[in-house]
């Protein structure tokens, strides 16, 4: 039987990595990309874990320039699912009022615009049964926002726009028998999640990349758009 195929974009470290392996545990190939600058020492050790199973690309997705030589690099291959990863938390004031205009343009560069870009021109490599699959946040529920005072403005407003552009996306081939997934990870325990270690997470990535992969097998044939967390609940838009 032949098997099942992924990419992932951004599996430098973190929930990227963790999907990676899980992936690769489960018996499909797997093209992962990551920063052109990134480590690759813990990539290139799955490789070796799973020879033949794991191929890898760079790609940043805030430079258009890069987005040629990786779908050269993809050629005839053809995706079960893609999974949108690439993202970052911004500074950590996360005040439109604090913010310069450099900061604002690369959280949105970062995770809305360069992921939906990539993903539009990665369409014509996904299958047309396949699922594509953003990695979005409770954060970006415009209305599952009420947390006075918590503030992530500028974190919201990234996710926020990735769900509607998301969305953009399905409305375009809805037609069709693909289905789109916007995914809330769960609060976990990266570099990013705890900032670096000063604060506290409430899961570990084992816990949250097993719940994504059981939520997206589970909803496969869904041929809709649907706003989903790692543990299958669904979040208001």
């Amino acid at each position: 039987m032949k098997k099942q195929s992924i990419l992932i974009v951004g599996t430098d470290k973190g929930l990227g990595l963790g999907l990676t392996e899980a992936y690769l545990e489960r018996g499909w190939e797997v093209f992962a990309t990551h920063l052109p600058d990134a480590d690759t020492a813990s990539l290139l050790a799955l490789a070796e874990t799973y020879p033949g199973n794991l191929t890898t690309g760079e790609i940043d997705v805030t430079d258009k320039s890069h987005i040629g030589p990786m779908i050269g690099r993809i050629r005839e291959r053809r995706f079960d699912v893609i999974f949108m990863v690439a993202g970052i938390y911004g500074p950590l004031h996360q005040s439109v009022l604090q913010a310069s205009d450099a900061e604002f343009q690369h959280i949105m560069m970062t995770n809305a615009f360069g992921p939906a870009r990539l993903a539009r021109h990665l369409l014509p490599m996904l299958k047309p049964d396949g699922s594509l699959v953003f990695m979005s946040s409770h954060r970006g529920s415009i209305a599952g926002n009420t947390e006075p005072g918590i503030g992530l403005e500028l974190y919201r407003a990234s996710k926020a726009a990735l769900n509607m552009l998301a969305r953009c996306i399905y409305m375009d081939i809805s037609q069709g028998s693909q289905t789109v997934l916007s995914i809330h990870p769960g609060w976990v325990a990266t570099a990013m999640g705890t900032l670096d270690g000063t604060v506290d997470a409430e899961i570990d990535v084992s816990t949250s990349v097993n719940g994504m992969v059981n939520v997206i097998e589970q909803h496969r044939s869904a041929r809709s758009h649907l706003f989903l967390d790692y543990e299958n609940n669904t979040w208001p838009w």
